[in-house]
């Protein structure tokens, strides 16, 4: 069964290849659901020095709390070039277990965010408590996010706008 034929969870996973609007689309929608619904989560931007990524942040959709997620260097825990800095897991951790959120906003589900200890039990528990998630999902974490009962639409920029409007839909925010 799908988010489509139920009403009482909606599980909404955006997934495709870098740089096709993962981030702005979830961003775009969030904008538009505060209006609505008392939303909750975060979301990973990049930062970059003189034109070159240097790293990510997580913003707490809330409180706008930011802090540093990942910088390129070395240590551990790590992802690729970057090393994860555990202190923003709390951040990431609150987030999703925000009281009386209506639509959860997870930008990512992915390697980062694995290495903060808790994310995955976090992640369970908001699937369990919040009725409705919208979540970017790094295209290696499709599976696991399929098994907490996502569904994955794969965006493209060809598809983009019409994503845009069928997740508006489904939160009832069509403009």
């Amino acid at each position: 069964m799908t988010w489509r034929e139920r009403a009482e969870k909606l599980l909404i996973g955006i997934s495709g290849m870098p740089g096709v609007g993962k981030t702005t689309l979830v961003l775009r929608v969030l904008e538009l659901a505060r209006s609505k619904y008392r939303c909750c989560g975060f979301v990973t931007v990049e930062v970059r020095e003189r034109g070159v990524r240097i790293g990510f942040d997580t913003i707490d959709v809330v409180s706008g709390a930011r802090v540093p997620l990942a910088r390129v260097g070395t240590g551990s825990p790590s992802v690729g070039k970057y090393v994860v800095n555990l202190p923003s897991c709390e951040v990431i951790s609150r987030a999703l277990r925000q009281e009386d959120c209506e639509v959860a906003f997870i930008d990512e589900i992915g390697a980062m965010e694995f290495k903060c200890p808790t994310f995955y039990t976090d992640l369970r528990v908001a699937v369990d408590r919040i009725p409705r998630i919208i979540a970017t999902v790094h295209r290696n974490y499709i599976h696991t996010a399929e098994k907490l009962g996502f569904e994955i639409i794969w965006l493209t920029r060809e598809n983009w706008n019409s994503t845009l409007s069928t997740v508006l839909k489904a939160l009832s925010l069509s403009t």
